[in-house]
């Protein structure tokens, strides 16, 4: 079977992008021969990350060449793309890689599979452009996504869809060898890590709210966001705001997650929305207690005081209380660590993952 996964990435190497990316590796390792394709779009930020990624996990990649929003070159290109590698399904991430499969595959035996990863509603545009993409499904043959909450949100457009739960490759996790912590000289410190997209739905101004309480216990803890995007002037002038511009470290984009995971000693995840996060996913494959809000499909990964800390959206007092107590009592962060990597390597690994969506293959495509 030969399976293209299409993505339309403008933000960087984020949640979904890590998903085509581990999703294309595990395929691999079964058989699937995979391709990742992703738009080049002349009219905005060129962010081909995810290109990169897939060319060092050894994968075969495809750049799409698109000028502005719809562009018949580029359907074009696609189909030749299809015609090329003899592909049987595409795997589409998103809006546009959704009408372009659409447009490329009529009339062809191709099978159409999308996975729904999030929608946000921050602005009309953001709710126009989902509401449109939830009409453009009707035409795909599998509808998926990350968390049963967007069931409904799909229901309302008359779609159905399945739920496959994201998953990481263990291995890349399990014990990277890494000095990042003594090359930015944070040895001795504790370390609350957040990797993340630096949008609003995030809810870093939270764990930054919380970060006072915390550092009164903690005068020497460290908080580290990694990570890029629109609110990051305005959380920058928070911390500052705050009187804690010492004690936070903006990293912004990094591709070596697994050192830097290593590094940390809690990851922090004060969501106000989510699918099923890749980034809190990883830190429970590499063993890190994570504190995260109970939203999404975070609830189907972590049970409370077991693998975790679950939290309300928002409750500034409660994130810094559990904090506070990971930094005071390391057996328990060490316990929720241990539990939180068994939790992935038996329900959430990219090879379970791979094999629900090799399933969902084929039953759009007769190979």
């Amino acid at each position: 079977m030969n399976v293209l996964q299409l993505i339309s990435s403008s933000l960087g190497y984020y949640g979904a992008e890590r998903v085509v990316v581990t999703l294309s590796a595990a395929l691999e390792e079964m058989g699937v021969h995979t391709v990742v394709g992703a738009f080049l779009n002349s009219a905005k930020a060129i962010h081909l990350e995810v290109l990169d990624q897939a060319e060092l996990r050894g994968l075969k990649t495809e750049r799409i060449v698109c000028h502005g929003r719809f562009d018949r070159e580029a359907v074009a290109a696609l189909r030749e793309i299809v015609e090329h590698y003899k592909i049987d399904v595409i795997h589409c991430h998103g809006i546009k890689p959704n009408l372009y499969s659409f447009l490329a595959t009529r009339g062809s035996s191709i099978g159409l599979v999308s996975t729904c990863h999030l929608w946000t509603f921050n602005s009309m545009k953001e709710w126009l452009i989902s509401a449109l993409e939830r009409c453009i499904l009707h035409a795909i043959d599998r509808v998926v996504v990350v968390s049963d909450q967007m069931i409904p949100q799909l229901q309302r457009f008359g779609v159905r869809a399945d739920v496959i739960y994201n998953g990481v490759d263990v291995g890349l996790f399990r014990s990277p060898v890494s000095d990042f912590g003594r090359e930015m000289n944070w040895c001795g410190r504790p370390v609350i890590g957040a990797i993340a997209r630096l949008a609003p739905q995030k809810g870093l101004q939270y764990l930054l709210r919380a970060a006072p309480e915390v550092l009164r216990d903690n005068p020497n803890a460290l908080f580290v966001i990694v990570g890029d995007g629109p609110e990051r002037r305005t959380l920058e002038n928070e911390a500052a705001d705050l009187g804690i511009r010492n004690a936070v470290c903006f990293l912004g984009v990094r591709k070596d997650i697994p050192e830097l995971l290593s590094s940390m000693d809690v990851l922090a995840m004060p969501s106000l929305s989510e699918g099923l996060p890749m980034a809190l996913l990883e830190a429970m494959a590499a063993g890190r207690a994570v504190v995260a809000s109970r939203v999404g499909a975070i609830p189907h990964v972590i049970q409370n005081r077991v693998n975790g800390i679950m939290l309300s959206p928002g409750d500034v007092g409660g994130l810094a209380v559990a904090l506070r107590d990971l930094l005071k009592y390391r057996d328990l962060r060490m316990a929720l660590g241990q539990t939180a990597r068994q939790t992935i390597e038996s329900r959430f690994s990219a090879a379970s993952m791979a094999r629900q969506y090799f399933e969902v293959y084929g039953e759009v495509t007769s190979v």
